[in-house]
């Protein structure tokens, strides 16, 4: 059986590599980076084993996700659940081949009730770079912490905690010498509005591909935060179609916890407030901005000669998935797929959360 090296390696089994930790907050840390790395490169699938209150950061949790690894949940008094689904585990390797939840096998804890929850703006926007002209990245992160804060990101780095000032130079310059290995990294606001944005860096055979994830905190409750949260995941879009060539963007109106870190239970499934679909992606789809926002209304906004399309979906009260539904029903499916191959992480966004529903 192939194992992994490491301090932080609490158990292993065929096929995968775990550790255990009681924190209450889990964090991409320099260490849990490293036994990440290891368990990858070897072909092993890691397993996160923490308590039923501790929470994860969303940069771990996107890293997680996209090495194959689980979260996994020891209840004090009954077995184990998966932190994603909720579905009831002996065993934390159980989660490795747990079916899909079903009311009879998910955990009750996955279930319960929080103590406190706010309205959060989350958006994945895709942007291509040409290599043939310069390159600044992190330009959608920038936009957005100064959109949701006032200010620029306050900070920056690969791992937590972020102890390096926003440099969008210098994350671009090391981008650029880890190519063609892909770059995975974290800003965050400055301001008492928690504001988080992840950032990753692949090369294509087009150029660079800049996949940036933010999540926003919402002030306010009821019917003021609701449409606030409306106004700022449109004008993030529009913003968005201002940096390099934006492919395609989608935001969600989201509820969870004040802090953005992720819990271990249920939550409210996002709902769709606005798509960006730009230049590349309506060249792709080959249609005509103007003539297809006169057909499912909209607005362009980006550059004036390679004008990128914004489509209003939903509020925070509803209605987004079935206005998604109507806007993509009226491209053809075989381009639509095209496109969304060119954004994994925006396909996943859309698949995900419609096939939640």
């Amino acid at each position: 059986m192939t194992t992994v090296d490491h301090p932080l390696v609490d158990a292993a089994g065929p096929g995968w590599v775990g550790t255990e930790t009681r924190v209450p907050i889990i964090a991409l840390t320099t260490a849990t980076s490293d036994w990440l790395h290891k368990t990858a490169t070897q072909g092993l699938r890691p397993i996160i084993v923490s308590g039923e209150h501790s929470r994860m950061t969303q940069p771990l949790a996107q890293v997680l996700s996209s090495v194959q690894g689980h979260w996994v949940v020891r209840a004090r008094d009954d077995g184990f659940y998966d932190a994603r689904t909720g579905v009831r585990l002996d065993a934390p390797a159980d989660a490795l081949t747990a079916g899909t939840p079903t009311p009879e096998n998910v955990h009750p804890l996955f279930v319960r009730a929080q103590v406190a929850s706010s309205l959060q703006v989350v958006a994945t926007v895709s942007t291509r770079h040409r290599v043939t002209r310069p390159v600044r990245m992190g330009g959608v992160a920038e936009a957005a912490v100064a959109l949701f804060t006032g200010a620029g990101p306050a900070a920056w780095g690969a791992v937590e905690p972020l102890l390096a000032p926003w440099d969008r130079d210098d994350l671009t310059e090391r981008s650029r010498r880890r190519v063609p290995l892909d770059s995975h990294w974290t800003a965050v606001g400055g301001s008492e509005r928690a504001v988080i944005a992840t950032i990753q860096a692949a090369r294509t055979s087009e150029g660079l591909e800049e996949t940036t994830r933010v999540w926003a905190a919402v002030p306010g409750v009821g019917r003021d935060a609701g449409t606030a949260a409306t106004a700022e995941a449109r004008e993030l879009l529009a913003r968005a179609a201002t940096v390099g060539l934006p492919l395609i963007g989608v935001a969600f109106a989201a509820i969870g916890a004040p802090d953005l870190a992720r819990r271990a239970t249920a939550a409210p499934h996002p709902e769709p407030l606005v798509l960006l679909i730009g230049p590349v992606g309506v060249r792709a789809l080959g249609m005509d901005a103007k003539r297809w926002i006169d057909d499912v209304g909209g607005t362009t906004v980006g550059s004036p000669r390679l004008p990128s399309v914004l489509l209003p979906l939903g509020s925070v009260d509803g209605g987004g998935w079935t206005r998604l539904n109507e806007v993509l029903a009226t491209v053809d499916p075989t381009r639509l797929a095209e496109l969304l191959d060119l954004a994994p992480q925006v396909r996943a966004q859309l698949i995900a959360r419609e096939g939640a529903r």
